[in-house]
């Protein structure tokens, strides 16, 4: 590209980039917000958490938009394409996150009208590690860096075991108790939202390292033999 042709390039990428931190940081507070409506019992705060998602929502057809102009008007190659291309793929998985968050604070307002019960807070280390794998991603992405990438993509194994852990302890309880069994089967929801929050922001990892290695790992060889590795141990 020519220079002035390059500044306006980059002007254009450093906006769609902030559009994504700015749905970004929206994202993460509706989840935060669905979490704590939900340990609080706080409904107002899932309320609020479910009409920021049409925000999320707004501010992602904008990136989609944007970006499309940038490769229409600059018609980028190589890295600069890679950037662009990732930046809206980024945007995407930001959506589906707060598409999560909204799921689980409707679940949370019906919990909230249920009769309170202690394992609500069984769910706490999941959520954690939930957004310890967000924050790491989308810090890896915010710094072009997909040696971070790769590694805050590999702890999305933790935050799958602890769902299912969680999972096999709520289903226990619910065996053993004779009693209403509606807030049980939302938390076991709850978890499960959480577990595809996880996915997405493993997906921002790897749209990091398509980004700066041009390599799709979404369907390695190594990915493949992840799932049978995971298929084959032994429960």
């Amino acid at each position: 590209m020519h220079e002035h042709i390059l500044s306006s390039f980059n002007h254009s990428l450093d906006k769609l980039r902030g559009d994504v931190l700015a749905m970004a940081s929206m994202a993460r507070k509706n989840l935060a917000s669905a979490m704590r409506g939900l340990l609080e019992r706080d409904t107002d705060l899932c309320n609020a958490a479910i009409a920021a998602d049409q925000d999320v929502n707004e501010l992602e057809k904008s990136v989609d938009k944007h970006g499309m102009q940038i490769l229409v008007k600059f018609q980028p190659t190589a890295h600069d394409l890679r950037q662009v291309m990732g930046t809206i793929r980024v945007a995407n998985n930001l959506e589906r996150i707060a598409d999560q968050a909204s799921s689980i604070a409707k679940r949370a307002r019906i919990i909230n009208n249920l009769p309170e019960f202690p394992e609500v807070k069984l769910i706490q280390p999941v959520y954690s590690l939930c957004d310890r794998n967000l924050d790491l991603s989308l810090q890896a992405f915010l710094n072009a860096d997909p040696e971070a990438a790769a590694a805050a993509r590999l702890l999305d194994k933790e935050l799958d075991a602890a769902e299912k852990a969680l999972d096999r302890q709520i289903i226990t309880v619910m065996e053993s108790q004779h009693a209403e069994l509606e807030g049980y089967i939302h938390l076991i929801f709850v978890a499960r939202f959480l577990e595809r929050v996880g996915d997405h922001a493993k997906n921002i990892c790897e749209d990091t390292i398509f980004i700066e290695r041009a390599e799709d790992i979404r369907f390695s060889k190594d990915k493949r033999a992840e799932v049978t590795a995971a298929a084959t141990a032994p429960q």
